[in-house]
Protein backbone atom coordinates (compact mmCIF):
# COMPACT_ATOMS: atom_id res chain seq x y z
CA UNK A 1 0.00 0.00 0.00
CA UNK A 2 0.98 3.04 -0.67
CA UNK A 3 0.06 6.82 1.36
CA UNK A 4 0.52 9.74 0.26
CA UNK A 5 0.33 13.19 2.28
CA UNK A 6 2.28 16.04 3.20
CA UNK A 7 1.09 15.75 7.03
CA UNK A 8 3.00 13.44 9.15
CA UNK A 9 0.44 13.11 11.42
CA UNK A 10 -2.50 12.04 9.11
CA UNK A 11 0.39 9.59 7.69
CA UNK A 12 1.23 7.99 11.22
CA UNK A 13 -2.65 7.81 11.79
CA UNK A 14 -2.94 6.23 8.23
CA UNK A 15 0.40 3.75 9.00
CA UNK A 16 -1.06 2.68 12.42
CA UNK A 17 -4.66 2.06 11.50
CA UNK A 18 -3.51 0.13 8.70
CA UNK A 19 -1.38 -1.77 10.58
CA UNK A 20 -4.41 -2.35 13.22
CA UNK A 21 -6.87 -3.57 11.02
CA UNK A 22 -4.61 -6.18 9.11
CA UNK A 23 -1.28 -6.03 9.42
CA UNK A 24 -1.01 -4.59 6.36
CA UNK A 25 2.71 -2.18 5.59
CA UNK A 26 2.29 0.75 3.84
CA UNK A 27 5.22 3.42 1.99
CA UNK A 28 4.62 6.93 2.25
CA UNK A 29 5.08 9.63 0.22
CA UNK A 30 5.01 13.30 1.07
CA UNK A 31 4.11 14.38 -2.68
CA UNK A 32 2.11 13.49 -5.76
CA UNK A 33 4.89 13.50 -7.69
CA UNK A 34 7.29 11.09 -5.87
CA UNK A 35 3.55 8.92 -5.22
CA UNK A 36 3.46 8.65 -9.10
CA UNK A 37 6.95 7.75 -9.63
CA UNK A 38 6.54 5.01 -6.83
CA UNK A 39 3.26 3.67 -8.25
CA UNK A 40 4.30 3.94 -11.71
CA UNK A 41 7.61 1.42 -10.54
CA UNK A 42 5.94 -0.55 -8.40
CA UNK A 43 2.19 -0.04 -8.73
CA UNK A 44 0.57 -0.81 -5.04
CA UNK A 45 -2.16 -2.85 -4.38
CA UNK A 46 -4.08 0.46 -3.04
CA UNK A 47 -3.04 4.35 -2.78
CA UNK A 48 -4.45 6.03 0.02
CA UNK A 49 -4.06 9.67 -0.81
CA UNK A 50 -5.20 13.23 0.86
CA UNK A 51 -6.80 15.86 -1.79
CA UNK A 52 -6.00 19.15 -0.01
CA UNK A 53 -5.13 20.80 -3.19
CA UNK A 54 -3.07 23.65 -1.83
CA UNK A 55 -0.56 20.83 -0.57
CA UNK A 56 -1.90 17.95 -1.74
CA UNK A 57 -3.61 17.33 -4.76
CA UNK A 58 -4.74 14.32 -5.02
CA UNK A 59 -7.26 14.26 -8.55
CA UNK A 60 -4.41 15.33 -10.18
CA UNK A 61 -2.19 12.00 -9.12
CA UNK A 62 -5.18 9.89 -9.84
CA UNK A 63 -5.90 11.45 -12.94
CA UNK A 64 -2.07 11.06 -13.85
CA UNK A 65 -2.32 7.56 -13.37
CA UNK A 66 -5.00 6.18 -15.28
CA UNK A 67 -4.14 4.89 -18.46
CA UNK A 68 -1.23 4.31 -17.07
CA UNK A 69 -1.52 1.97 -14.11
CA UNK A 70 -4.40 0.73 -12.34
CA UNK A 71 -4.46 1.38 -9.08
CA UNK A 72 -7.18 1.67 -6.07
CA UNK A 73 -7.34 4.89 -4.46
CA UNK A 74 -9.43 6.24 -1.43
CA UNK A 75 -9.33 9.41 -1.65
CA UNK A 76 -9.29 11.44 1.90
CA UNK A 77 -10.37 14.88 2.39
CA UNK A 78 -11.28 17.01 5.11
CA UNK A 79 -14.70 18.53 3.40
CA UNK A 80 -16.42 16.80 0.69
CA UNK A 81 -18.67 18.52 -1.70
CA UNK A 82 -21.16 17.03 -4.72
CA UNK A 83 -18.53 18.25 -7.01
CA UNK A 84 -15.09 16.91 -5.61
CA UNK A 85 -17.47 13.32 -5.11
CA UNK A 86 -18.65 13.56 -8.52
CA UNK A 87 -14.81 15.09 -9.94
CA UNK A 88 -12.94 11.72 -7.76
CA UNK A 89 -15.89 9.18 -9.19
CA UNK A 90 -14.74 10.18 -12.91
CA UNK A 91 -11.08 9.94 -12.30
CA UNK A 92 -11.92 6.48 -10.68
CA UNK A 93 -11.85 6.74 -7.04
CA UNK A 94 -12.84 3.64 -5.14
CA UNK A 95 -14.00 5.03 -2.07
CA UNK A 96 -13.48 8.10 0.61
CA UNK A 97 -12.16 8.85 3.57
CA UNK A 98 -12.48 11.34 6.12
CA UNK A 99 -8.81 12.94 6.96
CA UNK A 100 -8.28 11.40 10.28
CA UNK A 101 -10.63 8.26 10.02
CA UNK A 102 -11.52 5.73 12.60
CA UNK A 103 -9.94 2.24 12.39
CA UNK A 104 -13.89 0.73 11.34
CA UNK A 105 -14.47 4.21 8.66
CA UNK A 106 -10.98 2.44 7.24
CA UNK A 107 -12.21 -0.76 7.37
CA UNK A 108 -15.42 0.29 5.47
CA UNK A 109 -13.34 2.31 2.60
CA UNK A 110 -11.40 -0.83 2.28
CA UNK A 111 -14.13 -3.24 1.99
CA UNK A 112 -15.49 -1.00 -0.58
CA UNK A 113 -12.22 -0.49 -2.67
CA UNK A 114 -11.88 -4.31 -2.71
CA UNK A 115 -15.76 -4.62 -3.76
CA UNK A 116 -15.45 -2.04 -6.57
CA UNK A 117 -12.16 -3.71 -7.82
CA UNK A 118 -13.72 -6.89 -7.91
CA UNK A 119 -16.42 -5.47 -9.99
CA UNK A 120 -14.45 -3.27 -12.25
CA UNK A 121 -12.63 -6.55 -13.28
CA UNK A 122 -15.88 -8.23 -13.89
CA UNK A 123 -16.77 -5.37 -16.19
CA UNK A 124 -13.43 -5.21 -17.89
CA UNK A 125 -13.14 -9.14 -18.56
CA UNK A 126 -17.45 -8.44 -20.33
CA UNK A 127 -16.21 -6.06 -22.28
CA UNK A 128 -12.99 -8.21 -23.80
CA UNK A 129 -15.17 -11.16 -24.19
CA UNK A 130 -17.82 -8.85 -25.69
CA UNK A 131 -15.57 -7.73 -28.23
CA UNK A 132 -13.84 -10.75 -28.92
CA UNK A 133 -17.22 -11.74 -29.99
CA UNK A 134 -17.76 -8.85 -32.25
CA UNK A 135 -14.70 -9.65 -34.14
CA UNK A 136 -15.34 -13.22 -34.50
CA UNK A 137 -18.82 -12.34 -35.63
CA UNK A 138 -17.12 -10.05 -38.58
CA UNK A 139 -14.83 -12.84 -39.36
CA UNK A 140 -16.95 -15.59 -39.74
CA UNK A 141 -19.38 -13.25 -41.42
CA UNK A 142 -16.55 -12.20 -44.03
CA UNK A 143 -15.50 -16.00 -44.46
CA UNK A 144 -19.44 -16.88 -44.73
CA UNK A 145 -19.67 -13.81 -47.91
CA UNK A 146 -16.27 -15.14 -49.80
CA UNK A 147 -17.81 -18.67 -49.58
CA UNK A 148 -20.87 -17.41 -50.69
CA UNK A 149 -19.52 -16.03 -53.42
CA UNK A 150 -16.81 -18.68 -54.19
CA UNK A 151 -19.17 -21.43 -54.15
CA UNK A 152 -22.50 -19.62 -55.01
CA UNK A 153 -24.71 -20.81 -52.81
CA UNK A 154 -27.16 -18.97 -50.60
CA UNK A 155 -25.89 -17.41 -46.97
CA UNK A 156 -27.90 -20.53 -45.06
CA UNK A 157 -25.77 -23.13 -46.95
CA UNK A 158 -23.06 -21.25 -46.67
CA UNK A 159 -23.46 -21.17 -42.58
CA UNK A 160 -24.91 -24.30 -42.92
CA UNK A 161 -21.54 -25.82 -44.73
CA UNK A 162 -19.19 -23.70 -42.18
CA UNK A 163 -20.73 -25.25 -39.03
CA UNK A 164 -20.54 -28.29 -40.02
CA UNK A 165 -16.65 -28.27 -41.32
CA UNK A 166 -16.28 -26.22 -37.01
CA UNK A 167 -17.92 -29.69 -35.90
CA UNK A 168 -16.29 -32.10 -37.91
CA UNK A 169 -12.76 -30.31 -37.38
CA UNK A 170 -13.34 -29.34 -33.88
CA UNK A 171 -12.41 -25.97 -34.08
CA UNK A 172 -14.03 -22.65 -33.58
CA UNK A 173 -16.15 -21.07 -36.38
CA UNK A 174 -14.09 -17.99 -36.06
CA UNK A 175 -11.02 -20.14 -36.41
CA UNK A 176 -12.54 -22.14 -39.57
CA UNK A 177 -13.66 -18.43 -40.83
CA UNK A 178 -9.82 -17.27 -40.41
CA UNK A 179 -8.62 -20.06 -42.35
CA UNK A 180 -10.93 -19.72 -44.45
CA UNK A 181 -9.98 -16.33 -45.52
CA UNK A 182 -6.52 -17.07 -45.51
CA UNK A 183 -7.11 -19.79 -48.51
CA UNK A 184 -9.00 -17.13 -50.54
CA UNK A 185 -6.40 -14.84 -50.30
CA UNK A 186 -8.57 -12.17 -47.74
CA UNK A 187 -7.31 -10.49 -44.67
CA UNK A 188 -8.88 -12.03 -41.50
CA UNK A 189 -9.67 -10.22 -38.33
CA UNK A 190 -10.99 -6.23 -38.97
Amino acid sequence: MLICSPDPVSRDHLTRLLAAIGGYRAAVSVSPAAALQCALEQPPDLLICSHEPALCDGLALVASLRGKVWVPVLLAAKTWTPELVKAAVAEGVAAFLTSFPTEAELSHALLEARIRLEHEDLLRTKLRESEQRLADRKVIEKAKGSLMEQERISEDAAFKLMRSQSMTRRISMAQLAEELLKKSGLPGSP
